[in-house]
């Protein structure tokens, strides 16, 4: 009778431990599914985007204006732990205006002056880090 009752408490115990064992593989391919590119790659990629930016700007679509700014944060993740070891005054320089931009482009109504004006400084500043090495 005794053995019985111990048969629940050691199966649930049982139950858990491999379920937090399966939680941390998750983990671990999160971990790896992070793409990375080189410096070079995702300033090109970040300065195509501006590109778009500004005509998505000019055509004043706050849509796609909203999915540039969004883009912009994206490809900037996959690389900026580099370039903040490696440069960490360039990392602060491309920072500022990118989150203008990423406040401004969520903005209604758009605040082209502003936009256009912080994606010329995050251009400049993208053209100096290219140049990373």
């Amino acid at each position: 009778m005794k053995s019985r009752k111990l048969i629940v408490p050691i199966l649930i115990a049982s139950s858990l431990t491999l379920a937090a064992c399966g939680g941390a593989k998750d983990d671990k391919n999160s971990a790896e599914t992070k793409a990375t590119v080189s410096i070079s790659d995702g300033a090109k990629e970040m300065k195509q985007t501006i590109t778009d930016l500004r005509d998505q700007l000019n055509a004043n679509d706050a849509a796609k204006v909203k999915e540039s700014g969004v883009k912009l944060e994206e490809s900037w993740q996959k690389f900026e732990d580099d370039v903040k070891d490696k440069n960490a005054d360039l990392y602060e320089k491309v920072e500022t205006p990118l989150h203008t931009i990423e406040a401004g482009a969520k903005s209604n109504p758009l605040d082209a002056q502003t936009l256009n004006k912080s994606a010329d400084e995050l251009d400049s500043v993208l053209s100096d880090v290219e140049k990373i090495k």
